[in-house]
C-alpha cells in the first residue's frame, strides 16, 4: 500500500507494527529531511500515528506538553500528533494548526482514529468492510476495489463534477469528512467533528489589519521547510497577495503560471507575467494545448483513482510538472473567494421579477464560448435561467454549480430524484442570514474540500510537490469566516482594503478572473476523436449506468455548438475514463 504512494512521498516508506493494526508512511523531504520518516510513538508506545501533511503551530504545542511532563519524541512537525493524542484524546486534534490526514492507533484503547484537517486540504479514505478490518490511505488507489457503484454517489457527481464525502463512488470505500474524525474500535464506529467550519460572530466588525497580519503570519507558517518553494500564480488577486507576502518574509520568489496559447480569454499568461514582473520573481511558464489532453485525462483518472469532472485537474496537472523540476513545495491563493466572498454567484438571492424570463431570452441570445467577448455573458445568463427556475434557496445554489444541467441528469439517471448532497447544502444554508452566508458556508463544506483542494492535492503530489494554501491558516479563516456577508462588502472588498500598500494598484483593483481550460471547444474541435473513443464507444462502461441514448444526444448537442455543455461532456470523460481505469 505505502510503495503505490511513493509519488505523494518518493523519499523513502517506513512501516511500524501497533498490536494488530500496522501503519505506513511515504514521506516527501520537506521538513527536517534528516529526521525518521514516521510513523511516530509515544515514548511509552503506546499511541502510534501516521500523518500526511504539516502541523504548524508544533512548536507552540511541543511547549505546552513539555508544561504537563509529557514528552515529544524527536522528529519533524508531525512527531508531535501521537503524543498530543495521548495526552488529550480526540479533544486533542482541534488543537492542530495545519493541514493533515491522520491515523492514530491508541492501545489503551484499542481505538484506530482516522483524523482530517480543518477545511480537508489533505485527503484520507478508507475501506472497512468488516468489523475487524480497517484498511486506509490518502489515495483510493491503495485500497481494494470492492462493493458495487453507487447510484447516490453517481447522482452526485452529475451535479457538482465530483463526488462528495462521505461517499466516492465505490460503495466500499469511503472518505472521512473535513475536520472530523471516524473513531474504530472494539464497540464499533463513531464519527465527531473536532474541527467546525468558522462560526459567525454576531456584530464583528471588519478589521484590514487584523486581516493583513494574519496573512503575513499565516505565509511565513506556511513556509516552514528545508526544501525550495514556489507560488502557483494566475492573474488576479489572491495569488499576487501570497506571492507579495512571500516576497515580504525575505524568502525567495519563484512563481509558475499556467498559459493556453492563442486561446484569448483563457489565457491568464500575460496578466500573470506582469503581477510576477511587479512583484519582482523568478518566473515560470507552462503551456497547455489540445494535442495534450487525451494524455492528461488517463493521467488524471490514475492519480485521482475515482471521477475527477473538473476540467481545471489538467492544467494544475500540467503545471505542476513544470513546478516539480524547480521546487519541492507550491503556495496557492485558494480558498480566498469561499472566506471573502469573492464569486459572482453569492449575489444570486432571491431572483427579482422577471429575471428568469430575461434569463432565458439572453441564454438564446448570447454565445456561449469564452473564446468570444460575450460567451461568459450567455454562460451566465444559461446558470441563472437554471437556478430561477428553483425555489428552495439551497437547491437554486446547487442548480448553479451543477455540471450537468438538471434537464440532462433526468434523461441521463432516468428520474428526476435530488442528488444526496442537497441534504448538506440545506444544511448550511439553515439559520444563515443571508442567501451569501448560506452559500459561502455551503462551499466550504463541500465546494473548496471536494473540489477545489482535492484537486490541488492530487494534482501536485502526483508530481511529488506539495500543495499549501495560506489563507486557510485558522487564523485568518476565523477572521474573514468570522464576518457576515454585509460585513465584507461586495467584490471582495475586506482583503483588498487589507491589501493596500502590498500589491500594486491596478492588482489590487483587478476583477474576478475564474481559472478554466477551454475544453469545451477543445472537445468539439481539436480533441473531438477523446469524445468519440471514451463516451461513443459500443464498449463505454458509463453506458451500463447511464442511459445510452441520452449520452449519444449530449455528445451531439456540444459538437453542433452548444459550449454551455461543456462541462457536461467533459464530466462523462473524466468518468468513463475512471471507470476504464478501475478495470
Amino acid at each position: 500500500m505505502t510503495a503505490s504512494l511513493a509519488h505523494r512521498g518518493p523519499g523513502e516508506r517506513a512501516v511500524i507494527a501497533a498490536g494488530t493494526s500496522v501503519l505506513g508512511a511515504a514521506r516527501l523531504h520537506v521538513t527536517d529531511p534528516a529526521a525518521p520518516s514516521g510513523p511516530y510513538t509515544t515514548l511509552s508506545g503506546a499511541v502510534v500515528a501516521t500523518v500526511n501533511g504539516e502541523i504548524w503551530n508544533h512548536r507552540e504545542l511541543r511547549g505546552e506538553l513539555a508544561a504537563r511532563g509529557v514528552s515529544v519524541p524527536a522528529g519533524p512537525d508531525t512527531a508531535v500528533v501521537a503524543p498530543l493524542y495521548a495526552a488529550f484524546g480526540a479533544p486533542g486534534l482541534g488543537r492542530l494548526r495545519g493541514m493533515f490526514a491522520a491515523a492514530i492507533h491508541d492501545a489503551r484503547s484499542g481505538e484506530t482514529v482516522l483524523a482530517r484537517d480543518r477545511f480537508g486540504i489533505k485527503p484520507l479514505y478508507y475501506h472497512a468492510p468488516a468489523r475487524s478490518t480497517l484498511r486506509f490511505a490518502s489515495e483510493p488507489g491503495a485500497l481494494p476495489r470492492t462493493g458495487a457503484l453507487d447510484r447516490d454517489a453517481l447522482r452526485d457527481y452529475l451535479v457538482l463534477g465530483v463526488v462528495p464525502a462521505p461517499r466516492t463512488l465505490s460503495r466500499g470505500v469511503q472518505k472521512v469528512p473535513s475536520g472530523s474524525a471516524v473513531v474504530f474500535g472494539p464497540h464499533g464506529r463513531r464519527s465527531l467533528c473536532f474541527a467546525p467550519p468558522p462560526p459567525l460572530r454576531p456584530g464583528a466588525a471588519a478589521d484590514p489589519g487584523a486581516v493583513r497580519a494574519a496573512l503575513a503570519q499565516s505565509v511565513r507558517r506556511h513556509l516552514m521547510g528545508d526544501a525550495p518553494m514556489g507560488v502557483f500564480l494566475s492573474g488576479g488577486l489572491d495569488s499576487a497577495a501570497v506571492a507579495a507576502f512571500v516576497r515580504e518574509a525575505g524568502a525567495p520568489l519563484r512563481t509558475f503560471a499556467m498559459t493556453f496559447p492563442g486561446e484569448g480569454v483563457y489565457d491568464e499568461g500575460a496578466l500573470a507575467r506582469r503581477s510576477a514582473a511587479l512583484l519582482g520573481a523568478e518566473h515560470v511558464e507552462a503551456s497547455l494545448t489540445a494535442a495534450e489532453l487525451p494524455e492528461l485525462i488517463t493521467a488524471c483518472a490514475r492519480h485521482f483513482g475515482e471521477p475527477f469532472g473538473d476540467s481545471s485537474a489538467l492544467a494544475v496537472l500540467a503545471l505542476s510538472r513544470v513546478a516539480a523540476r524547480h521546487v519541492t513545495v507550491v503556495l496557492t491563493g485558494t480558498g480566498a473567494d469561499e472566506l471573502f466572498l469573492g464569486y459572482r454567484r453569492y449575489t444570486l438571492g432571491a431572483p427579482p421579477p422577471g429575471t428568469r424570463a430575461a434569463a432565458h431570452a439572453a441564454a438564446a441570445l448570447l454565445p456561449t464560448s469564452r473564446r468570444g467577448a460575450l460567451g461568459t455573458a450567455g454562460l451566465l445568463a444559461r446558470k441563472l435561467a437554471a437556478s430561477c427556475a428553483v425555489g428552495d434557496p439551497a437547491a437554486r445554489y446547487l442548480e448553479r454549480l451543477a455540471v450537468v444541467p438538471a434537464a440532462w441528469r433526468a434523461r441521463l439517471l432516468g428520474d428526476r430524484a435530488p442528488a444526496p448532497v442537497l441534504t448538506r447544502v440545506r444544511d448550511a444554508f439553515r439559520g444563515a442570514p443571508s442567501f451569501a452566508d448560506g452559500a459561502r458556508a455551503a462551499d466550504l463544506a463541500v465546494y473548496l474540500p471536494d473540489d477545489l483542494l482535492a484537486k490541488e492535492d492530487r494534482m501536485t503530489m502526483a508530481c511529488g510537490l506539495e500543495n499549501r494554501v495560506p489563507f486557510l491558516d485558522d487564523r485568518v479563516a476565523d477572521l474573514a469566516g468570522g464576518l457576515a456577508a454585509r460585513e465584507h462588502g461586495g467584490g471582495k472588498r475586506l482583503l483588498r482594503r487589507a491589501l493596500r500598500g502590498l500589491l500594486p494598484r491596478d492588482i489590487v483593483r483587478r476583477r474576478k478572473h475564474g481559472f478554466a481550460v477551454p475544453v469545451a471547444e477543445w472537445l468539439r474541435g481539436e480533441a473531438a476523436h477523446v469524445v468519440s473513443d471514451l463516451l461513443l464507444a459500443p464498449g463505454a462502461r458509463l453506458r451500463d449506468h447511464l442511459d445510452g441514448a441520452a449520452v449519444d444526444a449530449l455528445a451531439t448537442a456540444h459538437r453542433r455548438g452548444d459550449d454551455g455543455l461543456g462541462p457536461a461532456v467533459y464530466a462523462l470523460v473524466a468518468l468513463e475514463a475512471a471507470l476504464r481505469h478501475d478495470g
